[in-house]
């Protein structure tokens, strides 16, 4: 076995393209006859490039895209300059103004000023902005001037950032043209979501510069971790190259991974955190109550048998099963009418299986060089249109158990029919990837007009126990900017996001930008809004892993 390969790429690369391109999660990074990956590496990547006579781009922390002949995958996993090589995976939108601002205790006077984020940089990687809307530019003298500094449009072509291949960068100059002219800009945000959350940091910290990516979605409709992963080396070099303090806003999520920082993204995260003066907040997810994750204790003692829904109409799943190498299991899958597959015991080759009009494919991986756990993972593919409707079940035989600990993942609310869930699931450790990296700001929801936790947010903890999420902001019924004009109403930790991020620049603002604290940023920043955070009876004993330390306040905050 490679183990040098992440596990559902592994089993992208046996599995037939007829199958493959029904899968939700295995098509993902495969355009136009290659493979693009992401890689870990070691030396000069122009001499790795060179030597398989392949393209790529370099990240920051010696992480790289590569594009590559599904023939060539193995060879260069040999390579003793790559470490490690993971496909992309698919993100999800994290949805579901001035009450939050009030709640969280925002209006923050500094002397004869308020903290408004003057200085600071908020980069807002999402789905775009709407330039035009009138919270996103002043007006001096009938000159629109806008906030944003620069916006890059993965999507478009013509002049993209710096060393990148694709898409279209605007500066503010650029910007300011077309907001005072009738040139059309072409960039548009089509969902409205980036405009919803970059018009709650705007209304909290007016003074703050945005910086916007938008991400691609062309390829498979959804966000994945490559564009992801540009964007934020795109803002990393922006801030460091700037000399700027920078806050970080990320409102995307999935379930790809052991919930404990270890995918190639969180890694990517951990490494480049410190590069520049950045802040990172990230927001939990709304999968407390989904029903996508269950949590196993187990003993030597007896069989484990947890069930599944799949509902009419479901397209593809996969199913990701995490433990510890000190444990020896036996793995059954069994269909609604009643075939049992497994045990899935072979560690040397993919297991492939077709039942009832369905591909079925699985895989033991583990440890790799970035992670000690082993993963099963479980593909459902049908042959024909959809896979079988009804209870799934996943069935553990222990042979020898030392640590006990299984977590069962399946993908998140928003990528499947809403109907996809285990019968009894585990509400704990629902809070999403990247927002389990250890060096973020992990934000988690609740409703501040009756203050009470909202249970769609992901809880912690990590599998390790780290305290996630931080803290919580408001995040229902929150009222920010809608695309074409006017204001829309919106519920999501998408939305507790950014009044986590507006809060950090203030904090940003009085130590850096007003001198009193030159190193405000980064873990120095979270650790004064854990310390300031409001600890609110309601929510019971803190820190726990529904709101973490508890809600914003950043008037507390300040040092």
């Amino acid at each position: 076995m490679n183990n040098k390969l992440g596990t559902d790429l592994l089993v992208a690369i046996e599995t037939p393209e007829e199958i493959r391109l029904k899968s939700l999660d295995l098509n993902t990074g495969f355009y136009d006859e290659k493979w693009s990956l992401i890689i870990r590496y070691v030396g000069e990547l122009s001499e790795i490039l060179e030597d398989y006579e392949i393209t790529g781009e370099a990240l920051l922390g010696e992480f790289a895209i590569i594009i590559i002949d599904v023939e060539q995958i193995i060879k260069i996993s040999e390579d003793t300059r790559i470490i490690y090589i993971e496909k992309p995976k698919s993100f999800i939108q994290e949805q579901r103004i001035i009450d939050g601002f009030v709640s969280s205790c925002m209006s923050v006077p500094y002397f004869d000023m308020e903290l408004r984020g003057e200085g600071v940089t908020v980069s807002i990687i999402d789905s775009g902005l709407d330039i035009y809307h009138p919270v996103f530019f002043t007006n001096q003298n009938d000159v629109r001037w806008s906030k944003v500094v620069g916006l890059w449009d993965q999507t478009l072509t013509g002049n993209p950032p710096m060393s990148y291949g694709e898409g279209s960068y605007f500066n503010r100059d650029d910007i300011n043209m077309y907001l005072n002219s009738d040139n059309e800009f072409m960039s548009r945000d089509v969902t409205g979501h980036g405009t919803a959350v970059a018009g709650i940091v705007s209304a909290c910290t007016p003074e703050a510069d945005l910086l916007i990516v938008k991400l691609d979605t062309r390829n498979t409709n959804q966000v994945d971790t490559i564009n992801l992963m540009k964007g934020i080396d795109f803002s990393v070099r922006y801030a460091r190259d700037n000399n700027l303090p920078m806050v970080i806003n990320l409102s995307y999520g999935n379930n790809g991974g052991d919930h404990n920082g270890n995918s190639i993204l969180e890694k990517y995260i951990g490494i480049i955190a410190n590069f520049a003066k950045l802040t990172w907040v990230v927001g939990a997810g709304n999968d407390a109550v989904s029903g996508r994750h269950i949590q196993i204790n187990m003993g030597n003692d007896s069989f484990y048998r947890r069930d599944f829904q799949v509902s009419q109409g479901e397209g593809s799943i996969y199913i990701q099963v995490w433990r510890e190498i000190t444990d020896v299991v036996d793995i059954f899958l069994e269909t609604p009418s009643g075939n049992s597959l497994g045990p899935f015991n072979n560690y040397d080759e993919l297991m492939n299986y077709e039942t009832n009009n369905m591909d079925i494919r699985v895989l033991n991986n583990g440890p790799t060089p970035i992670n000690t756990r082993l993963e099963t993972y479980i593909s459902i593919i049908p042959i024909e249109e959809y896979i079988e409707s009804g209870v799934w079940s996943i069935i553990f035989n222990p042979k020898s158990i030392i640590d006990g600990r299984v977590d069962i993942w399946l993908p998140v609310e928003g990528s499947t029919n809403t109907n996809l869930y285990f019968l009894n699931p585990t509400e704990t450790t629902t809070i999403t990837i990247p927002s389990t990296t250890s060096n973020v700001i992990a934000v988690g929801a609740y409703d501040s007009n009756t203050l009470t936790y909202a249970s769609f947010s992901g809880r912690g903890y990590t599998v390790d126990g780290l305290v996630k999420p931080d803290l919580v902001a408001p995040g229902v019924n929150i009222d920010t900017t809608l695309v074409g004009g006017g204001y829309t109403r919106v519920t999501g930790t998408s939305f507790a996001t950014p009044f986590v991020s507006s809060g950090a620049a203030m904090l940003m603002e009085y130590g850096i930008v007003r001198g009193n604290d030159i190193f405000l940023y980064g873990e120095k920043v979270k650790a004064y809004l854990i310390k300031g955070a409001k600890r609110l009876s309601v929510f019971g004993e803190i820190p726990n892993d529904r709101i973490g330390w508890g809600a914003l306040c950043v008037e507390e905050s300040i040092p």
